[in-house]
């Protein structure tokens, strides 16, 4: 269930860049055809960007479709392999929360400011992101904690 939660976010959250494709082709037809770039594409942009490659990352470790280097473990016996698998969702979980809570002090910081970007059109982009980050970190660490459990389940034949 929320595996498949993770997987529908990110394939929502991938439509963001067909937005990002729009603007950006906008922003450069109006700089150089007609000589009058935009203050707010390129922040916009960066902000979308932000918030798609953070919240597809939960996404890509719930179907496994994120990148692995695989050379050493394929040739381990299936027993190191299924080790190796629950040592590396613990250590996903782990990192995932203590990172979530040092941004979690970040995210408060930045909202009670709120932080913002300081450029001509000074949106609060690093808070946005911020939050964004802590949601994310901790998509990722249930998920983890999802797979780990799942991993158990096969292993014990349930």
């Amino acid at each position: 269930m929320f595996t498949l939660f993770n997987q529908r976010l990110g394939n929502a959250v991938s439509y963001v860049y067909a937005v990002i494709a729009v603007l950006t082709f906008g922003e450069v037809c109006a700089r150089y055809f007609f000589n009058a770039p935009t203050q707010w594409t390129t922040e916009l942009v960066i902000l979308l960007a932000g918030i798609h490659y953070l919240l597809s990352g939960p996404q890509a470790y719930a179907s496994n479709g994120h990148i692995r280097i695989t050379v050493l473990y394929d040739k381990l016996p299936a027993r190191v392999q299924y080790l190796l698998t629950l040592f590396e969702r613990g250590v996903v979980a782990v990192t995932c929360c203590m990172v979530g809570y040092w941004a979690l002090f970040q995210a408060e910081r930045a909202l009670g400011i709120p932080e913002r970007t300081g450029t001509n059109w000074n949106t609060t982009s690093p808070t946005i992101l911020k939050v964004i980050l802590c949601v994310s970190l901790a998509l990722f660490a249930v998920q983890a904690i999802v797979h780990l459990l799942k991993d158990i389940g096969r292993r014990n034949g349930s």
